[in-house]
């Protein structure tokens, strides 16, 4: 059997085109061929394809083999294009070449029709790779783009956030000497924190753009994960269709809420989007929970929606790439949440038929090893700990002062230089809280200027971060191995990391720096 051709013939006399075919079947091809004559019946034809080869008479009654390259070319095709032709001459022949046709022969002089075809074919392929390699590299090129976006958007945000979160936190807690509040404060206060928290883990979300830090994976409950999904879908959904949950018994998975939370709000808003508006009532998006075996949780969500065709399967999990109207959808949502479920050792796919709506599944690994620990009361410092909080924004700085006035003497400054000038005079600091990213002195800087000074001094640092990691940063906080907290800072986690370090000089240090 011959290597499969789809050839369009441009010819006007059925001998001549008879003569090509014949020719191409005896260097090996098994043709299939359409054969047109004028520019209406080429359009019409490119139209219907795909072509694998253009093989093109030069002179035609109302046509010519340049008038139709040029067609071929304004719809950005790179096919290969060959001219035959019964009397040609040289100049002809090169203002052909010039303008970009593959290669021309003769009706007399056919012979090497089949090898022109094969290298022309070989060359296409070629040029198709190319396209393909660069495309990759431009889209790379545009997703380190949006990483280093995402990544500064989410640290831009996190700053105030830390502050105003602290802040919020500081007129709530008793222990931290806030204002007494009326109820009606306090709710309204509450309500300010619910909304904080809102846009934490929107910040959070963000940063799934970025290439994510290792999430600490947990045990998690599924259903209270699919439930505030549903809630945060809601608005989007209730006026499209109805939504039925048909939840089973289930073991806790192995992962991390926010992503997964991420993911369970993007299938279920794309869900929503495969259904017309205005007819809930006709639709339903069921939402699905079964037990495969010990190891394994299987999470559908299925639609009553249009369906997508088969060959699009994986090509809409392709980053940018999108079934949706222009504008509506980024073609990132779906590349993301297959990433996020393979970092979670799970599995995500889908099964759809145009007209009978689509069902993707998850498939999430239990947590049995994971083992339930009891909550631990943080304990209580036995004196009041000397904190420095160094951060270039100095209403963060303020915000952890009140937020720990009451168990920490805090002393904010917002330049590294002043820091160590306070060490250099013999200050000394149970716990030093610093920015990692400052422009006047950058945290790892400071840590390095801090060990020649004061190595013990150094050791007793909490890098705060608003989520702007570089390589550098990660490498960074791997060698030293000193902790780190992400802001908007949690005021439990927060105190609990500082009740485990104990009063300066407990470990043998000296009071004060000693020339």
């Amino acid at each position: 059997m011959g290597t499969p051709l789809h050839l369009l013939l441009i010819e006007d006399f059925e001998d001549d085109a008879l003569m090509v075919l014949r020719e191409l079947r005896r260097g090996g091809f098994d043709v299939t061929h359409a054969r047109v004559e004028t520019a209406e019946a080429l359009a019409n034809a490119l139209d219907a394809g795909p072509w694998d080869a253009i093989i093109a008479d030069y002179s035609l009654p109302r046509f010519d083999a340049l008038a139709a390259f040029a067609l071929v070319q304004q719809r950005g095709l790179d096919l290969p294009f060959l001219i035959v032709s019964g009397q040609m001459g040289e100049d002809t022949a090169v203002a052909a070449m010039k303008a970009g046709v593959h290669d021309f022969l003769l009706k007399d002089r056919l012979s090497r029709l089949g090898p022109a075809v094969a290298r022309e074919l070989r060359e296409a392929a070629l040029r198709a790779e190319r396209r393909k390699m660069q495309e990759q590299l431009l889209l790379s090129d545009r997703l380190a783009s949006l990483g280093m976006l995402a990544a500064s958007v989410a640290h831009e945000i996190n700053n105030p956030l830390a502050s105003l979160m602290a802040n919020l936190d500081f007129l709530l807690d008793p222990e931290a000497g806030g204002t007494v509040l009326s109820t009606e404060q306090q709710q309204a206060v509450g309500d300010c924190q619910l909304c904080t928290e809102r846009i934490r883990e929107i910040v959070r979300d963000i940063k799934v753009f970025s290439r994510p830090a290792q999430k600490q994976h947990s045990a998690l409950d599924v259903h209270r994960v699919l439930d505030s999904s549903v809630r945060m879908a809601w608005n989007h959904i209730f006026h499209r269709a109805r939504i039925v949950k048909d939840y089973a018994a289930l073991s806790p998975v192995l992962g991390s809420e926010a992503p997964l939370g991420q993911i369970f709000l993007n299938l279920l808003v794309n869900a929503a989007d495969a259904i017309p508006d205005g007819q809930s009532s006709a639709h339903e998006i069921r939402v699905v929970t079964r037990q495969e075996g010990t190891s394994h949780v299987r999470v559908e969500i299925h639609d009553t929606g249009e369906g997508i065709p088969r060959e699009l399967h994986e090509r809409i999990f392709e980053p940018f790439f999108t079934t949706k109207p222009v504008g509506v959808g980024t073609g990132l949502g779906l590349a993301i949440c297959r990433r996020i479920i393979h970092e979670m050792g799970g599995e995500l796919g889908l099964e759809s038929e145009p007209g009978r709506g689509t069902r993707f599944y998850l498939r999430l690994r239990t947590a049995h090893s994971v083992a339930e620990k009891p909550e631990r009361k943080t304990p209580e410092p036995v004196r009041k700990l000397r904190l420095l909080v160094l951060d270039d924004e100095v209403v963060v700085g303020r915000a952890i002062q009140r937020l720990l006035q009451a168990q920490c003497e805090v002393l904010v400054l917002i330049q590294g230089q002043e820091a160590l000038a306070q060490v250099s005079s013999g200050t000394r600091f149970d716990a030093i809280l610093c920015d990692l990213m400052m422009p006047e002195m950058s945290g790892p800087r400071f840590y390095e200027e801090l060990s020649k000074l004061v190595p013990e001094q150094a050791q007793r640092v909490i890098f705060m971060t608003g989520g702007a990691f570089t390589e550098q940063s990660r490498t960074f906080l791997a060698n030293t191995g000193l902790p780190y907290l992400e802001k908007p800072l949690e005021p439990h986690r927060l105190r609990a990391l500082l009740a485990t370090m104990p009063p300066w000089g407990t470990r043998g240090e000296v009071t004060a720096r000693t020339g």
